[in-house]
Parts: C-alpha cells; sequence; structure tokens
C-alpha cells in the first residue's frame, strides 16, 4: 500500500491512502476506500481496519452490519427465513429442535463470543446423552435424542446466516466434530407374519358393522393392501381414486400441526412420494362398499376426505390409540400403523415382485433404502434360495 504525504493549507501534513478492500459479495464490484490520518503509521492502521471492517460486513458496502447480540435472536431471525423454504412438518420437527436442544444451550451467549471448544463441549455432551439414555418402545427419552449430528447441522446453518449477514467474521462449528454414536440393539422392524396378518384379518371380520367400525376396518385393510403412510392415507379424497382404473394418487399427507388448517399439506413427505398406486379388486369394493356407508346410501357430489365421517376428520393421535386396542382384542403384536406399510412391503418381496417396483410403489427416495429397510424381512426367499443352490449342486 502506498502511502502518499500531504501538506495541507495551513501547513500542516496528512497521510493518505488507497485501499483494496475486495469485490463486494453482493454486486460483485471492486470496492475502494481513501484512508487519511496524521501519521504514517496510523495510516497503516486505519487501512487495516477498513479491510477488517469490511470483511466482518459480510465483504459488503450494500448494507449496513447488522448486529444480533445473542444467539436466540439470531437463531429466531434464520428460522423465520427457514419456514419460507420447507414443508409443514419440516418447521415443526426444527422448532423442537430449538426450544429443546439449542436455544437451552447457546440462546443466551454472544454470537461473536461462540467458540469451536464451547460447541464441541456441548455436542460432546449430546452424545454421551444420546449414548447412555434408556430406549423404551424405540425411542430415547426427551432431550436425549441421537440426533446430534443434526442438531450441529442447524448450529452450522444459523452461524452460515450470521456470516451472510456480517454479524460474524467465521463459523466455529466448522471445526467441530461429532462423536460417534454407539450402536446399540438393532431396531426391529415391527410387520405381521402371515399366521399374524391371517388373524388380524379375521378378527375385523368380527367386529360389529358401525359406520367408526366399517371406516377402521377399510383404512386398516387399505393400509396393508398399499403399503401408503397413515398421514398419506388420512389425507385422500374421493377425487384422487379413479375407480375406473383403480389407482390412488398420493399428493398430499397429514401433518402435525397445532391449527387445522394446515392439518394437511398439499406435497406428500418427498419427491418421490408423490405417486400413482394400483389398487386391486377386493380392496377398490372396499372402498366402494365404505363411501355408500360414509354417504347414508345417498348420492353425494361434494369432495370429502376419505377416511372422515359427519364431517369429522380424525387425527393420527386418536387412531393410534384405536389402533392399539384392536391389536389387543386381536391378540396380535402391537406393530402400529407403521407396520402396516412393513407387513406390505413384506408380503411383496416374499412373493418375487421386482424390488424396485416396490421402491416406486412405497414412494422410497432410493433402491438402497427399499433394499436395506425389507431386504431380510424376505425369510421365505431365503429358504428358497438355500434350496435352489441345492439342486445346482446335485444337478452337477
Amino acid at each position: 500500500m502506498k502511502i502518499k504525504e500531504i501538506t495541507k493549507k495551513d501547513g500542516t501534513k496528512v497521510y493518505r491512502i488507497n485501499v483494496y478492500l475486495g469485490v463486494d459479495s453482493l454486486t460483485g464490484k471492486q470496492v475502494r476506500s481513501s484512508v487519511t490520518a496524521k501519521s504514517r503509521k496510523m495510516c497503516e492502521t486505519k487501512a487495516h481496519q477498513a479491510i477488517n471492517n469490511f470483511i466482518s460486513n459480510g465483504s459488503t458496502i450494500a448494507r449496513e452490519k447488522v448486529i444480533f447480540n445473542t444467539f436466540d435472536k439470531l437463531a429466531l431471525s434464520w428460522f423465520e427465513s427457514y419456514k419460507l423454504t420447507v414443508k409443514s412438518n419440516s418447521i415443526r420437527v426444527t422448532n423442537n429442535y430449538l426450544k429443546v436442544y439449542l436455544l437451552p444451550e447457546l440462546g443466551v451467549y454472544r454470537v461473536d463470543r461462540i467458540t469451536p471448544m464451547l460447541l464441541q463441549e456441548i455436542v460432546n455432551k449430546w452424545a454421551k446423552n444420546a449414548n447412555t439414555a434408556k430406549i423404551i418402545n424405540g425411542k430415547r427419552e426427551r432431550g436425549k435424542c441421537k440426533d446430534y449430528k443434526l442438531l450441529l447441522n442447524l448450529i452450522k446453518r444459523i452461524l452460515d446466516y450470521g456470516m451472510q449477514l456480517g454479524a460474524i467474521t467465521d463459523n466455529p462449528a466448522l471445526k467441530v466434530f461429532p462423536p460417534k454414536l454407539k450402536t446399540r440393539a438393532i431396531k426391529k422392524i415391527k410387520y405381521f407374519d402371515n399366521s399374524e396378518l391371517k388373524k388380524f384379518l379375521c378378527y375385523l371380520d368380527t367386529l360389529e358393522l358401525t359406520p367408526d367400525n366399517v371406516r377402521r376396518t377399510t383404512l386398516y385393510r387399505f393400509l396393508i393392501a398399499t403399503g401408503l403412510r397413515v398421514g398419506e392415507a388420512l389425507a385422500l379424497s374421493w377425487y384422487d381414486i379413479d375407480f375406473n382404473e383403480q389407482t390412488v394418487i398420493i399428493n398430499k399427507t397429514i401433518v402435525q400441526t397445532l391449527t387445522e388448517r394446515d392439518k394437511i399439506q398439499k406435497s406428500a413427505k418427498t419427491r418421490e412420494s408423490n405417486r400413482i398406486v394400483s389398487l386391486d379388486s377386493n380392496t377398490s369394493t372396499l372402498l366402494k362398499n365404505w363411501k355408500k356407508v360414509q354417504n347414508k346410501r345417498t348420492l353425494s357430489l361434494v369432495d370429502t376426505l376419505i377416511f372422515s365421517y359427519e364431517n369429522h376428520n380424525y387425527t393420527y393421535a386418536r387412531e393410534i390409540q384405536i389402533l392399539t386396542k384392536h391389536f389387543a382384542s386381536a391378540c396380535v403384536p402391537n406393530i402400529g400403523f407403521h407396520g402396516f406399510r412393513h407387513t406390505h412391503a413384506s408380503l411383496l418381496m416374499n412373493n418375487d415382485v421386482n424390488p424396485k417396483e416396490i421402491q416406486i410403489r412405497l414412494g422410497h427416495a432410493d433402491y438402497a433404502i427399499t433394499m436395506n429397510t425389507y431386504s431380510h424381512l424376505a425369510k421365505d426367499k431365503k429358504k428358497d434360495t438355500a434350496e435352489k443352490f441345492s439342486n445346482i449342486l446335485k444337478a452337477l
């Protein structure tokens, strides 16, 4: 940097330097500034300060530096922007992570005082809690989740947001490494084997034909026959069913929100979950019979949710309570609603259905998800493979 000595009209001397600050991150233009001081040393100091101020403001002069006194204010500002880019269920989950984990640990800290060591200690504590927490019915205690890597990623995203706004100059979370999650007991997939499924279906046939029982029996059989997620099924309306082609369009899902208005999310869980699923004749007939009960044997031109009755839309929380009672009455294992989906996949696997077709039918984003989740359920096929290998050897 070349410093010029300038003599003013009153004879006093000052020193001036033209400083190249860098390329503006918002406009893409080069930014220069002029610094004046009473001494060469002071001039150099001011020049370095100008460069540092430019960088700390997000490498831009197009806006003023944004100041967040504490992490919670930065996090909540980030969350407002985040909510505009994701679906309702992601908003709900992230809001829970913020309230239960991030803000209690970091909320009161000044953003510029958050260090890699502080974050590492917090992540280590989360990891220790996850590795030592009691697991009851497949779930850890509240506040001791195993998703501490995801929590760290949220911190990184929040601090990146702070850097973009010029609130901080670097991201300390980038220097933090999450400990490995210890392998606990392998999570067993809950599903009905053939005998259990037959027992449950026979139990459903014994129920009194009240509207509530017919609706739930139709729902249970529908889930077993299609492999849909229960949230996808509860969001279906009659317009989604094509009885002529015997297909159902899945492009919505129920989410757990506080407001009835936002209950149905106008898109499925993932992009691949938006799909068309074929129905078998028995399931198609089952739906037609339920529609007659729902409409009280009258013709209705109004589109309604398939699994509703008398304008009442049932919640997941209520439905799982009733389902649990039915499992107990039928003397079968409690596999939950998702167990119907696993049962559907197991049946297809054991009956030589192409795994790629199963992936599409279930709406999995990746073929590997289908194989890693369900391939071991094809117990009958393993026996067949052993027999086939034995026959191959005999034929040599």
